[in-house]
């Protein structure tokens, strides 16, 4: 009966036929998924507390919806019944889809990895000093990496296409004018990402330090490749350029302890009395 089933679908039409492995192939990718997702929340149910298998349900849900089905589309593409370049075409859309996914799934593990290290170092205690130093760093070396995984799969994708790729040889060996316009242009981008780097392992400044800066007093909710976010008292945001603590100066009421140091003041009044 099975040998029979297969005879009648060899007999479909080749446009049947390749629909039908397709589905079959994503019906199959979306499965997998689904059951991936079904253990890792019954694993996330039975611990209330932080889990390395939650953080990896939240993360990873969406990027596998997509990635795991297009895997099982690739390998199915070689049994499609497809002239040379119907194949040359379909291939060329699913590597692209790949590569882009796939970044998505590993800027997800960088993520995940995040989580992790948030839950070692948790701010809510006393003395947080040590890993309000340790998180600033794991902020700014997030952000490089996924800025790193991005350019890399730009670059994947680009140099997939013959002319792109000697479109980009050309950039990357050019010379002359091109090339100084490109260094001016670049120059203030890398001064940022310099100035991140100094910041986050020299650290002249942490996540949720209080600072005072152009006359305003608020704590460090952000740091990023490019610039700071300061929450101020009154829940306004300052947002200013990373390099700003490089070159100018400022001040750091938490820099060396967490404990903040205020001044109260009491008015009294004078009685007299009189007879």
């Amino acid at each position: 009966m099975f040998e029979d089933i297969l005879r009648k679908l060899e007999q479909l039409p080749p446009f049947g036929w390749n629909i039908l492995l397709a589905a079959a192939a994503v019906l199959t990718g979306f499965l997998f998924q689904s059951l991936v997702h079904i253990l890792l929340r019954v694993y996330a149910r039975a611990n209330l507390n932080y889990s390395l298998f939650r953080s990896a349900l939240n993360r990873l849900n969406n990027p596998l919806t997509w990635f795991l089905p297009l895997v099982t589309l690739n390998f199915t593409v070689d049994l499609m019944k497809l002239t040379k370049g119907e194949y040359a075409v379909i291939d060329k859309i699913i590597g692209i889809l790949l590569i882009v996914t796939f970044s998505i799934v590993l800027i997800a593990f960088v993520k995940i990895f995040q989580d992790f290290l948030y839950h070692v170092y948790d701010l809510n205690k006393a003395d947080n000093l040590r890993e309000r130093k340790i998180r600033t760093q794991i902020q700014f070396i997030k952000k490089l990496v996924i800025s790193l995984i991005v350019i890399l799969a730009i670059g994947a994708v680009l140099f997939s296409f013959k002319s792109l790729r000697s479109i980009g040889t050309g950039l990357l060996t050019g010379v002359g004018i091109s090339g100084i316009i490109v260094g001016f242009a670049a120059q203030r981008s890398l001064g940022n990402l310099l100035a991140g780097f100094q910041i986050a392992f020299t650290q002249p400044l942490r996540l949720d330090d209080a600072l005072v800066v152009e006359g305003e007093f608020g704590r460090v909710e952000e740091i990023t490749l490019t610039y700071v976010v300061l929450s101020l008292w009154d829940q306004r945001r300052l947002i200013l350029p990373i390099n700003y603590f490089i070159e100018k100066p400022f001040q750091n009421w938490t820099r060396t302890t967490a404990e903040i140091m205020g001044a109260v003041f009491f008015a009294s009044r004078l009685h007299r009395s009189f007879r």
